[in-house]
């Protein structure tokens, strides 16, 4: 049925005997002015709570049942239907949608039903139908898309109310029911473009990561904030059996061979395989087999409802699944279709992500798996000539080192004075600002001292205005001169109290100087209290082992891996490697210094990692096996 221009105001009478040849006719009814319309329903009680109604419901069989309520509480409606257009039988099926007596006013209208909806249909247009004296039939069409499809029906008592007002409540119903469909339908596509979008987000996040673990532990996390689950899991394997449990949602590390590991491996692998996603809710409940192992892992973790898919490579073929844990007792509908979409995208991401991190022998198993046996010495001498063109192709050769965070620039904070230090006020690895005080000295010696000398002062110089008086200039020149001895050591009590207080030089952290047990003992001019490093200026120690520093030279460029920030690699060049070899945990090392660049977390002293070195480019057979060779070398030679 082609859509035409849908007007309220347009009505279209229609004669039973012209329905019943099939040939209806229009004939205009009077219809209310825009004025009057515009009063009664768009700014009125009615229309509000029809646009409230259209808000909050969420489905189609609800917004109908809520739209019958209202036209039989403003008008003498015995019935409500609801009619819908089959395409492929060409016939229109009616429905009620009011109560029990549906059914038997739909006996009375008979085959007039059915046609007046067709009419309207035809139309674009209400169509009125009167069935007897007493009673009349009203159809309202409804737009889907470009055509008519649809249609709400509903059969009136003729009485002082007006005919006009019925057929408006009927084209307030359709026109409530076009809006619903409307925004049902772009919630939909806006539903469906976001799945899309967070997944081919979620796909140039996979896309920066280096191994599968990773990149699972990456979709994992992304899963649980997007669906606003409790815990998303995802397992690795072709079927239930082989499943492999690879990451959990906010844990970097767990134990496989756990308890708590396997059962939530055993809900997990349910889904490997499945097209379809199997869910435990409250609502639903899969086969036996399957939701024995669901219960069991919602019923350890204390989950509500949990579900799982299965995830497929590019050609269909199981690679794992996706368990989702939530505390709600169903999943909703874009949940779901969300779900769908992560697991048909970003499935076949992982799958590719594991193939391109595959190990040399790794690729070689899969290859050998890959042959028919029946040509397995064509396929042999195929996988060795392979194998030999892989090992000569020339990979950077990365020298693997441990590593530590040292600032680059450090200031010691030593004791102005000798005397008894008093009390300290910070401690190692805490974060201080220029001037900050440190520590404080005991003044109290120094001031007993100073009230000493002062008194030693008073009398110099009462000495020396006596000798003035008496005319004894030898001996006022002798206490002229004790009274600048005296003065300058009053000078120099003051200056150290001055210094009482101990402040850090400038901002950074306290690397050492633990001394809350000297508190109280004397302490010597010179001896250093504290070592002070800014933040600003760091460095790795990265530990060369002595068989490789032959290998490395200045200027090479270094990735870092700190254990405090797993995610993020840090790179920067070697400035300088000392010239003399070091003993670290039993091992002989080199140690070279390299300027971290592009640091944009808060790196402390410290902190520890691992290191590549970047070396030159060598065949990857000399990468795998010149450390072998070299050791039977240097024993055959010995």
């Amino acid at each position: 049925m082609t859509k035409s221009t849908h007007n309220p105001e347009r009505t279209c009478a229609i004669d039973l005997q012209s329905l019943a040849k099939d040939q209806p006719r229009h004939i205009p009814a009077q219809a209310p002015s825009k004025k009057a319309s515009k009063a009664d329903f768009e700014s009125n009680s009615l229309a509000s709570g029809i646009r409230s109604l259209v808000k909050s419901t969420t489905q189609l069989q609800q917004l109908a049942r809520g739209l019958a309520d209202i036209i039989s509480a403003e008008t003498q409606c015995l019935a409500v239907w609801f009619g819908q257009f089959d395409p492929e039988s060409g016939s229109v099926n009616i429905h009620p949608i009011s109560d029990d007596n549906a059914t038997a006013v739909q006996q009375l209208a008979g085959d007039s039903l059915g046609q007046l909806v067709s009419a309207s249909f035809q139309t674009g247009d209400v169509c009125v139908a009167q069935l007897n004296a007493n009673h009349s039939v009203i159809a309202a069409p409804i737009a889907t898309g470009e055509h008519y499809t649809m249609a709400i029906a509903g059969c009136f008592l003729e009485t002082n109310q007006s005919s006009l007002r019925q057929q408006w409540m009927m084209t307030l119903a359709s026109q409530a029911i076009e809006k619903w469909l409307q925004q049902t339908e772009l919630q939909r596509t806006a539903q469906h473009a976001k799945a899309i979008g967070d997944a081919l987000a979620l796909c140039g996040v996979l896309d920066r990561t280096s191994s599968t673990t990773e990149a699972a532990t990456c979709l994992v996390n992304h899963l649980r904030r997007m669906l606003s689950a409790t815990q998303v899991v995802f397992c690795e394997g072709k079927s239930a059996q082989q499943g492999k449990l690879i990451a959990i949602s906010e844990v970097e590390q767990f134990d496989v061979h756990s308890e708590s590991s396997k059962v939530i491996l055993a809900a997990a692998a349910q889904g490997i395989g499945k097209e379809d996603p199997v869910a435990l809710t409250a609502s639903t409940r899969p086969d036996p087999a399957v939701a024995i192992p669901l219960e069991a892992y919602c019923k350890a973790n204390r989950f509500a409802s949990c579900i799982t898919i299965g995830v497929t490579d590019h050609d269909g073929s199981p690679t794992g699944s996706l368990l989702i844990a939530s505390d709600c007792e169903t999943f909703s509908d874009p949940q779901l279709a969300q779900l769908k979409q992560f697991a048909t995208v970003n499935g076949a991401h992982l799958e590719v992500i594991r193939r391109a991190n595959l190990g040399l022998v790794e690729s070689v198993i899969d290859r050998v798996k890959s042959v028919p046996r029946k040509k397995w010495f064509r396929n042999a001498l195929i996988a060795i000539g392979i194998a030999f063109a892989i090992l000569c192709v020339p990979t950077p050769y990365r020298v693997h080192c441990d590593c530590e965070i040292q600032p680059a620039i450090r200031r010691f904070v030593a004791v102005p004075y000798t005397g008894p230090l008093e009390k300290t006020l910070v401690e190692p690895g805490e974060v201080v600002s220029k001037g900050q005080i440190l520590a404080r000295m005991d003044g109290q010696q120094l001031r007993h001292e100073l009230t000493g000398v002062k008194a030693e002062f008073n009398g110099a110089k009462r000495r020396r205005d006596s000798a003035l008086a008496q005319g004894e200039v030898a001996q006022s020149q002798i206490a002229r001169s004790e009274m600048n001895q005296l003065e300058s050591r009053l000078d120099s009590l003051r200056d150290q109290l001055s210094r009482l207080e101990i402040r850090s030089p400038y901002d950074g952290i306290v690397i050492s100087g633990d001394l809350q047990k000297a508190e109280g003992a004397s302490m010597e001019i010179g001896q250093t209290l504290f070592e002070v490093a800014p933040l600003e200026n760091m460095l790795a120690e990265v530990a060369i082992p002595e068989s490789e520093i032959q290998y490395v030279s200045d200027s090479n460029s270094v990735a870092i891996k700190l254990n405090a920030f797993p995610f993020q690699t840090f790179t920067g060049k070697i400035r300088t490697v000392h010239p003399s070899a070091e003993v670290i945990n039993d091992d002989s090392v080199f140690v070279a210094e390299v300027d971290l660049s592009d640091v944009d977390v808060p790196i402390r002293p410290g902190m520890k990692g691992a290191a590549k070195v970047n070396t030159s480019w060598r065949p990857l057979g000399w990468n795998l096996f010149h450390n072998a060779w070299e050791s039977v070398r240097c024993w055959t030679v010995w």
